[in-house]
């Protein structure tokens, strides 16, 4: 790569004074040689990209048609290799140009992409020391580079030169540490990404399809610029929000505050969306190499006027070009689905200046398109009913799947979704139509189904939407597809059916239920009296109606149901264990209450026993509760909590006013009693908090709280610098801490207020 030099530069002197060259002494070039190792902030990449690169340039200066190998570290072989097939290095050559800092051939062409003659030296960077392999002239010769005790930079040949029938080039070996070798891996994935078949290298040691291809949203013709689909590329490594530029194959992350674009466009409209295109992550844009200057570690730009200009005028460019292309690849869609669905990747690739100015003027056969969606009026949502039905993997359902439904208001084109159109009267059996597609299309994700109940809403689908001028295969009748057949499995068979099973008993000594049925044992006798069966709680049975196994009361899961049931039984005690039947819902209403109690019955009479004879703890969990829950609570309340918290932190007095916020704060943020807390909770759930209000004491309001701590901090204002500067892991013991904090307190109670 040509690094240009300023020739018009002219320095004007008025005397004839005396001047001498700056240079560098010899006895400081080890100290110069070790800033030109060490400028790398990420070392792994500079060892990816240097070697890479010069390897690259090797082959090219060779003309050799066989590309660069690149070899991953793996736990067999930790070393990171690359091998170039260029015309090799004599040991001259080694000892007298390899050796220099900053001596390189290649600052007179830019066919190259090396330059500044020091990124040869960056596997230095990362480790002590490295191999390089050089057939040339029908010999072998290894050397080592390291950097030894005076931290100079040397190169020792290891062995003499060995006849040898391999191609000409180098290899250069790096040694890897163990926990860096998926690092180098992701590195190397990403720093090739954007080369092209020709010059992809061949990987050693991994997988087929190593470098996957990329997905653009939009792109030019001669792919000199594009949006990813999702940008990985990983280079800027905590700027996440910049454009790349691709110089050379390599890509550079851009610094949006170092270039000032307004200077080089004047069309304000322009520069807005010049900016945004810039701080779009997704998007990438190449330079001839040369054209734009590097910084010596080739990890970023040089943001020189010229750079700057000219990525300000390759930007105005692209701009241009962006309306025409994203214009196109909507006009070149099928049909209206995937004009639609185009129209939203365009828009969604697109940074907000571009996407506001292209909005409004996407047409596809003279429809205007603005987004991926048909969205039904608010007039016509009584006669034009939506419903999504989404795929949703469960293991225990059957064919691993789940249909989850729902009511919209809109269609959404997009991939893996279908249109299904009520043509029947009857929506029975629709998620059977459903699972019929997706078990023909393992892909589907899931099935819009419009149901028009009138003319006038089936007009609106076809005259409003265009849905003519949707083809077929987006679009299937649900006269026309049959309902799914379900086939019971094996197991199913051979356990036999549970259908005429009349009683479960939920299994409370499983660690966890694998399916729904898992949970419940079968109870097969008929229970006319409490003392058939054990389990019972003041003589009568507890219950909870299931459907489908499934817990059909109030939404709770069965895991929430059996560790409240688990929670009962601990606090019961061995002697005393319940036990929890489901009933199918359709069998509630002949259980005979004599015998029978609802499980919500029975748990909001156990919730009140409990918290009225823990009237105390029940107190400070309902006042932490509603304390916790407000959002007024004062400014400074957690940074005093840090004090509040310590159990050594007690002011002197016992009955002392920060005591006693000390002591309101404990209420208001740790839970005292995990049951109450369960109970309360419950009571809250089934819409029983009159009950609650009622017959437990809020010891205090969020509005008292902050009340008090404005108190303390007028009367000690250095009350909270205290908290904040007290480190949570150190104790208030050291260095008299908890001691001076008193006599702080004290002084400020002397004299009447804050000092």
């Amino acid at each position: 790569m040509i690094i240009t030099e300023n020739k018009n530069k002219k320095v004007i002197q008025s005397h004839d004074f005396e001047q001498v060259n700056c240079t560098i002494d010899a006895e400081d070039m080890r100290y110069v040689a070790s800033l030109l190792r060490n400028n790398y902030s990420n070392t792994r990449l500079a060892v990816v990209r240097e070697i890479s690169a010069n390897a690259l340039d090797a082959n090219k200066e060779a003309n050799s048609n066989r590309p660069i190998e690149v070899k991953l570290p793996t736990s067999m072989n930790s070393t990171f290799e690359v091998r170039d097939f260029g015309g090799g290095l004599s040991q001259e050559d080694v000892f007298g140009l390899y050796s220099k800092y900053g001596k390189s051939t290649k600052r007179t062409s830019n066919n190259y992409i090396g330059a500044f003659g020091i990124g040869k030296f960056a596997p230095l960077s990362y480790g002590e020391n490295f191999t390089c392999v050089s057939y040339h002239g029908g010999e072998k010769t290894s050397y080592n580079i390291f950097v030894d005790e005076n931290d100079d930079t040397k190169i020792v040949r290891l062995h003499e030169p060995e006849p040898s029938n391999e191609p000409t080039g180098l290899i250069i070996s790096v040694a890897v540490a163990d926990s860096d070798r998926e690092d180098f891996r992701i590195i190397t994935k990403r720093f090739f990404q954007f080369f092209s078949d020709e010059e992809m290298p061949k990987f050693i040691g991994v997988e087929e399809n190593f470098i996957k291809k990329n997905d653009f949203l939009l792109s030019a013709d001669d792919d000199s610029w594009f949006f990813l689909q999702h940008d990985n590329s990983g280079y800027h490594y905590g700027r996440s929000y910049d454009a790349h530029i691709i110089m050379g194959r390599v890509a550079y992350p851009l610094d949006r505050s170092s270039i000032n674009i307004s200077n080089f466009v004047k069309d304000e409209s322009k520069a807005r969306t010049i900016k945004s295109l810039i701080s779009s992550s997704n998007f990438y844009f190449r330079m001839p190499v040369g054209s734009v200057r590097l910084h010596h570690s080739r990890e970023s730009l040089e943001y020189n006027k010229v750079t700057q200009r000219e990525i300000a005028k390759i930007l105005l460019s692209i701009t241009n070009q962006i309306e025409v292309i994203a214009k196109r690849k909507l006009a070149d869609s099928e049909d209206l689905f995937e004009a639609k669905k185009n129209c939203a990747q365009v828009l969604n690739a697109l940074p907000y200046e571009l996407k506001g100015i292209f909005k409004n003027s996407f047409v596809w056969k003279n429809i205007k398109i603005d987004s991926a969606r048909f969205v039904r009026d608010y007039g016509i949502h009584n006669e034009l009913h939506i419903t999504e039905s989404q795929k949703v993997s469960d293991t225990d359902a059957r064919n691993g799947y789940k249909i989850s439904s729902r009511k919209v208001d809109s269609v959404f084109c997009q991939d893996n979704y279908l249109f299904m159109i009520q043509d029947i009267e009857s929506s029975h059996g629709n998620n059977l139509r459903v699972r019929t597609l997706m078990n023909a299309n393992p892909d589907l994700q899931g099935v819009y189904i419009i149901r028009p109940l009138d003319k006038k809403s089936e007009d609106y689908i076809y005259n409003e939407w265009n849905f003519n001028l949707i083809d077929k295969k987006h679009i299937r009748y649900s006269s026309q597809v049959e309902k799914e057949k379900i086939k019971h499995n094996g197991v199913r068979k051979k356990n036999g059916s549970r259908a005429n099973i009349p009683l479960f008993r939920m299994d409370l000594d499983s660690r966890y239920g694998r399916k729904n049925a898992d949970y419940w044992l079968n109870v097969k006798q008929e229970i006319t009296d409490v003392k058939d069966v054990d389990g019972s709680y003041k003589n009568k049975l507890i219950f909870i109606p299931i459907k489908n196994y499934k817990i059909n009361y109030n939404d709770f899961e069965l895991d929430s149901i059996k560790s409240k049931m688990k929670m009962v039984n601990n606090l019961l005690g061995d002697k005393k264990k319940v036990a929890l039947f489901g009933v199918r819902v359709g069998d509630v209403k002949k259980l005979d209450d004599s015998v029978w109690v609802s499980f919500h019955d029975f748990y909001s009479e156990l919730a009140k026993e409990y918290l009225l004879s823990n009237f105390d703890e029940a107190n400070k969990v309902h006042t932490h509760l509603k304390t916790k829950g407000s959002t007024k609570m004062h400014r400074h309340l957690n940074q005093l909590g840090k004090l509040f918290s310590r159990e050594n932190f007690k002011v002197n007095l016992t009955d002392h006013c920060i005591n006693v916020v000390a002591k309101k704060y404990l209420h208001y943020n740790i839970i005292s009693d995990n049951s109450a807390y369960n109970y309360i909770m419950f009571l809250r759930s089934t819409k029983q908090e009159d009950w609650i209000n009622q017959n437990l004491v809020q010891l205090f309001s969020a509005k008292e709280l902050s009340k008090d701590i404005d108190s303390l901090e007028e009367k000690y204002p250095l009350l909270v610098n205290i908290a904040i500067s007290c480190p949570t892991w150190e104790s208030l013991d050291k260095n008299n801490l908890l001691k001076n904090i008193n006599q702080y307190i004290s002084l400020c109670d002397e004299r009447g207020k804050g000092e």
